[in-house]
């Protein structure tokens, strides 16, 4: 099966406090292995992460 990019965007609290975001692209052949990725390779030990396929496509003002 072929990989395709995905994104995933994290929203963590920092060590301060601080609300904190971090969006890394990753390389999985499906979307379940790219939120397992994703979910290992956490910035923080609690996280909010949000996982989509790489696109050209825009939303509400956003490219994703």
């Amino acid at each position: 099966m072929e990989k395709k990019t995905w994104i995933a965007h994290y929203i963590y609290a920092s060590d301060d406090g601080s609300a904190r975001t971090r969006i890394r692209k990753i390389m999985a052949a499906d979307y379940d292995a790219a939120v397992q990725f994703a979910a290992n390779d956490s910035p923080a030990e609690e996280f909010v992460v949000s996982v989509y396929p790489e696109s050209d496509d825009q939303y509400l003002g956003l490219v994703r």
